[in-house]
């Protein structure tokens, strides 16, 4: 394909989704891995901990470094923040695949998280760089991009970890995002000096704070984040009261039926210009809610797999609509300070979602880890009203 035949814009969205994809296929394949090296460390107590803090490691620092990171490309470019992602975590899966303790583990999953961001500065280079009537589209090429690499990293991350082990999976891993981050340059992807300001971090990030429309969809986001998290930690329990025999291969399948149905939605939801975006995004809510709920009575594989594809669909609509709604409701200063503040709280929400749901599904059983989910959506559903239209001024 010969990209010099496109336009700029258009080069910039097949790159950047190229990016998206390799990167995203890397983290889905190695990260369900990782409680094996743990094992292979000869990790015998405490293993459901060390799980659970290797993986809280990642969105804690996360949370914490979003914000800045974003507010830094407001004044630096976003182009380096990909890059600076992509080398970053590289590095950080390099050492990893030398880890010899559970502690040197965590530490070095904490340092992925603090250096991560790459499909965060991807979506944030998109906002600033599309023409307002493509925008929506645009962003969902790269959604579409996101999952599609999300079905095919697990699928890729089992062969390798079967053929080359998980400390060579890693290495691999290191290497393709290296790729990662010098494809933006490699490929000459365009980035305005324009979309350049020169607001200083502090000034990027309270300007951002001092927004109540992106406030209120931060909030919502916060909950959406955490009801999409909420049932994974129970989600192979259920499978095993479900499917005993075949628990480990229905919970991935589980898992990888949403991705397929939000990369064919993705596309479908990007054109649908002629439906306010508000619209759009409580519908989205009001449907996940709905879907989440009914999987909480799902007793048969089958079942809980239509479920979970119908939710697909309106995955693609909620993180679309929220994510224009930012791009459209903040300032073209801000832009990415608006987009690191909204990836830092969503991080904390994946932390709420996972815990609130262990609670009640703890307490009450297995089924109330998707009412808690629905919960979530419902919360996020109402709140949603507070968000105005953005004029198309704004646009």
């Amino acid at each position: 394909m010969n990209l010099t035949s496109f336009s700029a814009e258009v080069r910039n969205v097949i790159m950047i989704s190229a990016g998206v994809f390799i990167a995203q296929a890397v983290f889905s394949s190695i990260t369900p891995f990782l409680p094996s090296l743990l094992l292979e460390m000869g990790t015998k107590s405490d293993i459901a901990l060390w799980s659970s803090l290797i993986y809280a490691a990642n969105f804690i620092t996360t949370g914490i470094m979003a914000p800045l990171w974003g507010a830094i490309s407001d004044r630096y470019g976003k182009k380096p923040m990909m890059a600076r992602a992509g080398f970053g975590m590289g590095v950080a899966y390099l050492l990893m695949s030398y880890a010899k303790t559970p502690v040197q583990l965590f530490l070095l999953r904490a340092l992925n998280g603090a250096f991560s961001g790459y499909i965060p500065a991807a979506v944030t280079f998109v906002a600033a760089t599309s023409s307002a009537e493509n925008l929506s589209h645009n962003i969902s090429l790269v959604n579409a991009a996101s999952a599609v690499g999300s079905i095919i990293g697990p699928l890729l991350g089992g062969i390798s970890a079967k053929f080359l082990g998980v400390r060579r999976s890693l290495i691999l891993g290191s290497i393709i995002l290296f790729v990662a981050g010098a494809l933006p340059y490699a490929t000459g992807v365009l980035e305005p000096k324009e979309s350049r300001k020169n607001l200083s971090i502090k000034e990027g990030i309270a300007q951002t704070l001092r927004n109540t429309q992106l406030l209120l969809i931060f909030t919502t986001g916060f909950l959406m984040q955490g009801a999409i998290m909420a049932i994974l930690p129970t989600l192979n329990l259920v499978m095993q009261n479900i499917a005993p025999q075949n628990a480990e291969f229905y919970t991935g399948l589980v898992f990888s039926i949403i991705g397929i149905s939000t990369a064919i939605a993705s596309p479908i939801v990007g054109r649908l210009t002629g439906i306010p975006l508000t619209t759009l995004y409580r519908v989205s809510l009001l449907g996940s809610t709905l879907i989440t709920a009914l999987q909480g009575f799902a007793n048969s594989v089958s079942s809980l797999l239509i479920l979970r594809f119908i939710f697909g669909f309106f995955n693609a609509a909620m993180t679309i609509a929220c994510n224009v709604l930012i791009a459209k409701n903040g300032n073209s200063s801000s832009h990415g300070s608006s987009f690191g503040v909204y990836n830092g709280i969503i991080s904390l929400g994946l932390v709420f979602g996972s815990t609130y749901s262990g609670i009640m599904g703890n307490r009450f059983g297995l089924a109330y880890s998707f009412f808690a989910s629905a919960s979530m959506f419902f919360a996020a559903f109402l709140i949603s009203f507070f968000i105005k239209e953005p004029a198309s001024s704004e646009d």
